[in-house]
This record gives C-alpha cells, structure tokens and sequence, in this order.
C-alpha cells in the first residue's frame, strides 16, 4: 500500500460556458436577462431608461442613467464566470452568468460600450465569434466618444448574428407584464423599436395593500377581487422579486378562484439561475407561503361563498322557515309590513260584475300582499346581512350566504329564523327599538315553538285487521 499522498484538483474547461447558452427557453426569455442587469445597475434616486431594438440581423439593448462599466468593472466582473459581485446583496443577479449567456443564446457575435458616470468616454470590445469556446478570451478596450451625457452611465450591447427567432409582440407583451411594477411607478423607462411600454392597470374591487415581515424582509403588495369586465388573467398572485416577475402566479395552497388577483413582492428568497422560479425548498420561501396563506384566507373564503352554491340543507331549511313564518304570523297577529309567506286569500267575486278582476288588497292594515313571499339564499356584499326585494310583484328576503355569520352557522334553521324576522319588522316606521327587538324575539320564539310542537305530535297508528 503506497504511503505517498496525492493531489488532485478541479479543472474548468472553458467549453462549459458554451452550455450555459442553452440554458434559456426562448430568445424572450435571454432578452429579460439583459434587461434585469440593467435593472441591477440603477442607481439611488435617478431615473433608469432602457431601449429595446429588435431587428432580423441584430439586437440593440441600450442602458443609460445606471452604474454603467469602466475597465476594471469589465475585466473584474462582467468578464468573469461564476462570480459576481451581486451575490449577498440585494439584487435580480448572483451567478455571474447570466447576461454573457444570453447574449451566446442570441447571436453570434456582439459588440459592447460602456462608460461609468463621470467618464468623459466609453470604451468598446468586440467578438464575431463569440461561441467559439475552445478557449477563454482576450479583448482589447478601445476608447471612442461618449453617446449620452457625461453624468450619465451607459451601456450599450449589440448583438449580431441573430440566429434566434423573435416575436417582437410576444417580447413586448412579455415585457410588459414582466416589469408592470416598475413601469407602473414610472423607476424604469422601457421602450421597444423607440415604442414606450405602458401596462394597462388591473381593475380591481376590495383592493387590500399589505406589508408584512416574512423570509427576513419586508413582504409587500396587493391583493383583491378581479373586477366584472376586467381582462383575462391566470388566477392568483403574481410574485416578483424587485419589479421583476418570477414564476407564475400562485394561490398559496387555496383552491383556484377566477376572481382572485394580487402582486407581491418577495424578499430573501434565493432564486433559479435562469429566474424562471423561487428555490421552493427553503425556509424563506415556506414562511413567504404560511404568511401569505394566511393574509388571503378571509378573501378566498368570500369568493368561495359566493363562487359555490349554498348547502343544499341550508336551501331546504329556507323553506321550512318561510312556512314557519307564516305560520308564526298568524298566531302573533303581528303589523308586518311583509306578510305574503302564505298563499293569499282571494276575496269573493262580484256576481254582478263577472269581468272584475280579483284584486288583492294591499299590504299593511290587515291586509295580506299579493303573490307568495319567498326566502332565498344569495350571495352579496359580506358586511349585508340580509335585504328585502321585490321582483314581479313578490316580496323577496335575501339571506346572504356570504356573511361571516351564515358561514359560521351553515345557515341553520335558528339563524335564518332570526336574519328572516329581522328583515320583517325593519321597514316599520316609528317603532322604538326596544319594541322592534320585543316583535322580533315574539315571533322567532313562536315559531320555534310551533316547529317543536310539530315534532312532538304522536304518529297515528294503523288500525290492526281483524280476522
């Protein structure tokens, strides 16, 4: 057995680069990576403007008012793989990859000027055959004038060659829904072949703004109900990281609603190279599901009301009281505005008069309304109760099956008794409200009474045959 030690070490062979070229889906998905580095060079306080050309031979991707690159950043980072100097901070990139990968995905060959503010010139590299990877390059710098102005940083990258096809309105729609944050807030001017991007807003109605602490960060966002008429979006919450779209949307592990729309952003949560996702797995990211989890959990369970029809023993218990009521009506005698929840008697004819009409007389007085009440189960606005409606000449009781109240008791036989008894006596004016309890709590207790008397009465018996 030898007793030397041997040493063995790792190689990197510069070949690797050229298969992180692949690791784009579409030229879509390359073309974001350059706009997130531009995003990751803004600076505090000033305004970002990225333009976006996009021809069959070529494309342009412009930067100006960021940090820009001089020599040193050049050489010290952007031509480095592997390391960056966003990793640890609080920015889109970190593997130190990305836009050199993207811009071999692309095309074949690129040119580059930067310049940093304050420099009075840019400097210029070039390479026609960039995905030549047999070995690392070498490139000289050559200075030439300055496009924008000297405070400004630049960064200019052109990108010949192109043997990708690109959808310039798929990129643009893309775009437009990848950064909505940030063009919403006017932080980042974007244009495609000299157009301005502008999202069209998300209309929305019980619109919820949140900030909350989650993964060691400041979870923000928003969240609500998709208004009638809005466009068609994919359900759930679009997650961002800095303004930048990651994934999908999601639903925290709630069902799928078509209503429920949000944005938020996510801090401290690493992602995939490419940013097609958030690494699931770790804690930050399952604190980010709990929290938000339980920030929509009221809202969902509303549109989850509202979105499925109500029990079906809470539909027949809404008949059992309309008879109860009734019934109940007519032991306390009482002056119900309301009092259709029985078939109306029809007075008699005139025989002299065989063309008379059978009117019905009026409600209030004694008088019995025309048409047979009804009780039924709706979805309305959560903080109603119940309200009273007339359709087609019929007195109507709403009982919202969305009220906090209605879905705590899955609309039992005592709180629509109660909700039904209270919508009665409502609209009865001058009455105290003392007197308006007494008539409430008389007739709910009466039909209570008259529903147990029911029950207890004894089943008659069959006659036994006699032989």
């Amino acid at each position: 057995m030898p007793s030397e030690r041997i040493t063995v070490r790792e190689r990197l062979a510069p070949e690797i680069t050229a298969s992180l070229f692949a690791n784009y889906r579409s030229a879509a998905d390359a073309i974001f990576e350059l706009v997130d580095n531009a995003i990751d060079s803004r600076l505090p306080g000033r305004p970002l403007r990225v333009e976006l050309t996009v021809r069959p031979a070529f494309i342009q991707i412009t930067t100006v008012g960021g940090q820009g690159m001089g020599p040193r950043e050049v050489e010290a980072h952007y031509l480095r793989w592997g390391t960056s100097p966003k990793r640890g901070r609080n920015l889109l990139g970190r593997y130190g990859q990305g836009g050199k990968a993207a811009i071999g995905h692309l095309g074949q060959g690129f040119t580059i000027d930067a310049s940093r503010p304050g420099d009075d010139s840019c400097w210029q590299f070039s390479d026609t055959r960039y995905r030549d990877r047999s070995r690392l390059k070498v490139y000289e710098l050559h200075p030439i004038p300055k496009r924008v102005d000297r405070e400004l940083g630049y960064v200019r990258i052109r990108i010949e060659a192109i043997d990708r096809r690109v959808d310039v309105k798929r990129v643009t729609a893309r775009l437009l829904e990848a950064y909505r944050p940030l063009l919403e807030a006017d932080t980042l001017a974007l244009t495609v072949n000299g157009a301005a991007l502008r999202p069209a807003p998300i209309p929305t109605v019980e619109r919820q703004d949140f900030d909350v602490e989650a993964a060691g960060g400041h979870l923000r966002g928003w969240y609500g109900v998709l208004a009638e008429g809005g466009p068609a979006l994919e359900p759930g919450v679009r997650c961002y990281r800095l303004g930048r779209l990651v994934g999908g949307s999601e639903l925290f592990g709630h069902p799928s609603l078509a209503r429920l729309v949000g944005e938020a952003d996510v801090p401290g949560v690493p992602l995939t190279m490419n940013k097609a996702d958030f690494d699931r797995d770790c804690d930050g990211w399952i604190e980010v599901e709990e929290r938000m989890h339980r920030l929509l959990a009221p809202l969902v369970g509303r549109l989850s009301a509202a979105a499925a029809p109500p029990p079906a023993g809470a539909v027949r218990v809404a008949d059992q009281v309309r008879r109860l009521l009734g019934q109940a009506l007519r032991v306390v005698d009482a002056d119900a505005p309301i009092s259709g929840f029985e078939a109306p008697t029809r007075p008699a004819r005139d025989a002299a008069d065989p063309q008379q009409e059978l009117a019905m007389p009026p409600a209030g007085a004694g008088g019995r309304r025309s048409g047979l009440g009804r009780i039924e189960l709706r979805p309305l606005e959560r903080t109603v109760r119940s309200q009273t409606l007339d359709e087609d000449g019929t007195r109507v009781i709403v009982i919202n099956t969305c009220h906090p109240l209605f879905l705590e008791r899955r609309g039992d036989t005592w709180y629509q008794l109660e909700t039904a008894a209270r919508e009665l006596f409502g609209p009865l004016a001058g009455v105290s409200v003392a007197e308006y309890e007494r008539r409430v709590n008389e007739l709910v207790l009466t039909a209570l009474e008259l529903r147990a008397r029911r029950r207890r009465r004894p089943r008659s018996r069959q006659l036994r045959l006699l032989e």
